[in-house]
């Protein structure tokens, strides 16, 4: 099966997916895109400079742009593009080994040879702190979709879980339309239109679970229609076969 335009994978699905590449090298950028909706190109193109984790937030100001196999940095593709990401508490952790994980790295190879590890800046990075090719991640989360026997979708389509996940958490569609930095948030809500009837339901019953009650009071107020309840609320019951008239 090929992906569609717009393929959704369910928590569940995400979830697997997250599971069996917890061991991969790319794990903490597959889970930054899968939870703050990162492009390929914004993750592959993140900046150390624009990263601060005491903070923990990500300044989305740069991606890798390809045409054909050439690449080289870019803006965002709009204006809206160019924004803050908050970071959730486990891709923070996630960052932070990663970054010793590439410092290690960085010795390893100046071991070897002075000035043999690239300085490229950025977050995600070969051994030799080269830049990932944008087509290249691609073709890796393709083949580990097939290595596990997972629902074929697009790496872009993390970015599509990213928001689906904020909506089933009952995040307001513009506080979404900020974390994709998509232009207006129309683009937004026409793009997820029709995933959104399913957790519209959760959204309103979430504020009830945030009260906490003795009583089921919708369950005391039902009409009682037994003889017992009627006896038991001072209306007398009727004798069997007795006419209601």
């Amino acid at each position: 099966m090929k992906p569609g335009k717009v393929m959704v994978w369910t928590p569940e699905q995400t979830g697997r997916f997250l599971d069996c590449v917890a061991k991969h090298r790319l794990y903490p950028m597959f889970h930054l895109m899968v939870f703050r909706g990162l492009r390929r190109g914004e993750a592959a193109g993140l900046p150390w400079a624009e990263t601060d984790l005491e903070l923990g937030v990500a300044h989305i100001s740069e991606q890798l742009v390809t045409s054909d196999y050439e690449v080289w940095e870019d803006t965002p593709k709009s204006d809206s593009g160019a924004r803050t990401i908050v970071l959730d508490s486990e891709t923070k952790k996630l960052l932070e080994l990663w970054q010793a994980r590439q410092q290690v790295e960085r010795g390893e190879w100046e071991k070897e040879q002075a000035h043999a590890w690239t300085n490229s800046g950025l977050v995600f990075t070969w051994e030799n702190g080269t830049s990932y090719h944008p087509n290249y991640l691609s073709q890796v989360f393709s083949r580990l979709l097939d290595k596990h026997g997972l629902l074929p979708v697009r790496l872009h389509d993390l970015r599509h879980c990213a928001a689906t996940l904020s909506l089933a958490a009952g995040i307001h569609m513009k506080a979404i339309q900020v974390m994709l930095g998509h232009s207006s948030y129309g683009l937004t809500a026409d793009t997820y239109t029709s995933v959104l009837p399913q957790f519209e339901q959760a959204q309103a019953e979430a504020p009830l679970l945030l009260v906490p009650r003795a009583t089921a009071v919708a369950r005391e107020l039902a009409p009682e229609t037994s003889d017992q309840g009627m006896a038991e609320s001072g209306v007398p019951g009727r004798v069997p076969g007795e006419s209601a008239t």
